[in-house]
């Protein structure tokens, strides 16, 4: 992975970063529970913090793949998040998204063991 293509991913996983976030506050708005969500967020937190220690190693991926993928996770995951408020099953959508963002962290994690 090149030194640019580092960079964008670690931009990419900040705002994903952020987009939980978001998910959190709706949840917490619509009086879910977040924990799940919060947790995930913390475990995403810690990654970027370890990416960026390491950033000048090499990474064992293909950026194009890897980013490629993120953001297929991503669009699953915000689909799913646009059909919360008019959802009689939200547990059901919670458990989709953080299944989609657990594949996310999943793929993130081989990047640096």
């Amino acid at each position: 992975m090149t030194r640019d293509e580092k960079v964008a991913l670690m931009k990419y996983l900040i705002f994903q970063r952020g987009k939980m976030q978001g998910l959190s506050i709706q949840l917490d708005m619509l009086g879910e529970d977040h924990s799940e969500v919060d947790q995930k967020e913390d475990e995403l937190a810690a990654r970027i913090k370890k990416l960026r220690r390491n950033m000048m190693r090499d990474w064992q991926a293909d950026a194009g793949d890897l980013m490629t993928e993120l953001r297929r996770l991503n669009e699953l995951a915000q689909r799913r998040a646009r059909e919360l408020e008019d959802s009689q099953d939200r547990a059901a959508k919670v458990g989709e998204i953080v299944g989609f963002i657990d594949r996310g962290l999943a793929a993130v994690a081989g990047l640096v063991a």
